[in-house]
């Protein structure tokens, strides 16, 4: 059974200040399955609306771009420089937004910056993109793994915002996984890691099989991942004040 929900909600610092959550996430099943995690950059004026605007034009290019993505995930054949060349076309669909944003308010690009992960599944392989220091995790043969360790940057608080002209460069990060190997597939942006992850090494901690079992069992609420990412745990972690996102995902696809 495919299913699967995506919450973004605002961390305690933003909640004290009256600030709106910079997070943005989705989630959408038609014409396939398809996840996002955006997260706006904190020092950004309004990088919510970067966020917002990027996870809405995913959707839309995903459906657009269906036939494209048939061809690399639902077809027996690999052909992975079809999936990369989708990533970077997407690359250029969500940075559009923040340039129609930015010439509607009058700003630079930037104040509209946000990192991004994606998930999108065929009938044979998923593909999974990733650009900044959001996570993705997933879970196949009974264990939990991250694809791909968060960017960072060179220093801490510098990781890589998606920018025009990312399609060109090597600073984003893109997979194929056979779809036979993974039955969970979870996003999350930066701000819930310290307590979901063993750090430093970003090992998934238990909170994902207990989240994979609930969805697959079909036990997992929106109101579950609401009621985990607000509870007070947060007041105790480091990371408490940034806003936090999952978007998670039962994978199973038949075409």
């Amino acid at each position: 059974m495919v299913n699967g929900f995506a919450v973004s909600v605002p961390g305690n610092g933003h909640i004290r200040r009256e600030l709106p959550c910079q997070d943005a996430s989705g989630i959408w099943f038609v014409p396939r399955p398809v996840a996002i995690v955006c997260d706006g950059r904190g020092s950004a004026r309004l990088s919510q609306l970067g966020a917002q605007a990027a996870v809405r034009a995913f959707r839309s290019q995903c459906a657009v771009l269906d036939g494209m993505l048939a061809q690399c995930l639902d077809a027996k054949r690999r052909r992975h420089g079809i999936w990369r060349h989708f990533c970077r076309l997407m690359i250029r669909t969500l940075v559009q937004p923040k340039l129609e944003l930015a010439e509607q308010y009058g700003l630079p690009e930037k104040e509209f910056d946000f990192t991004v992960v994606f998930a999108v599944c065929g009938r044979y392989r998923h593909g999974v993109f990733q650009l900044g220091d959001g996570a993705i995790t997933v879970r196949g043969n009974g264990m939990c793994r991250t694809v791909f360790r968060p960017d960072k940057g060179e220093f801490d608080n510098m990781t890589s915002f998606l920018r025009p002209g990312d399609e060109k460069s090597d600073r984003f990060r893109e997979r194929l996984i056979d779809a036979s190997e993974i039955n969970g597939i979870a996003l999350t942006s930066d701000g819930p890691e310290h307590l979901m992850f063993e750090l430093p090494a970003m090992r998934p901690g238990p909170v994902f099989d207990a989240m994979f079992d609930d969805l697959a069992s079909g036990k997992l609420t929106r109101q579950d991942l609401l009621d985990y990412l607000t509870g007070v745990r947060w007041t105790y972690d480091p990371r408490g004040a940034d806003d936090r996102s999952i978007a998670i995902l039962n994978p199973q696809v038949v075409i």
